[in-house]
């Protein structure tokens, strides 16, 4: 399928390493879902809180034909075209998150967005044990 990465491996390094060396712990490799640059589409030059939404849905739609979920999100970078846009983007966040809690996240301010793009999310997330994709 055109656009599609390949299957990466996730590691994760140990607290015991040192500078130019890493110790890593092959129990905590992991089959990972990439999902890169979401912009909005439909909702280009509407507000933050409807590019966000439909980004979102989106995430929800690509988890799962790759095995997964929200639940699983292990990282999430968010771009934002204007920093004062942020509570509005995190209540949608917030509300389309799982009560397990969210996942490590940072966001960003980027100007050089897309025209009429408020917002860029780009997510990793763990496939579930046994999930294969769709």
């Amino acid at each position: 399928m055109k656009g599609r990465r390949p299957n990466l491996k996730l590691s994760w390094k140990s607290a015991n390493t040192m500078m130019g060396q890493a110790k890593v712990d092959e129990t905590l490799l992991a089959d990972a879902a990439y999902l890169p640059g979401q912009v909005a589409n439909l909702t280009r030059g509407a507000s933050v809180t409807a590019q966000t939404n439909e980004i979102l849905e989106r995430i929800d739609d690509m988890l799962l034909r790759e095995g997964t979920d929200k639940s699983e999100i292990i990282l999430a970078n968010i771009w934002l075209r204007d920093l004062a846009s942020f509570e509005e983007m995190n209540r949608a966040w917030d509300a389309w998150m799982p009560d397990s809690g969210t996942p490590r996240r940072a966001t960003f301010e980027d100007k050089n967005l897309p025209p009429m793009c408020a917002i860029r999310i780009d997510v990793a997330a763990s496939r579930k044990s046994g999930a294969g994709q769709i």
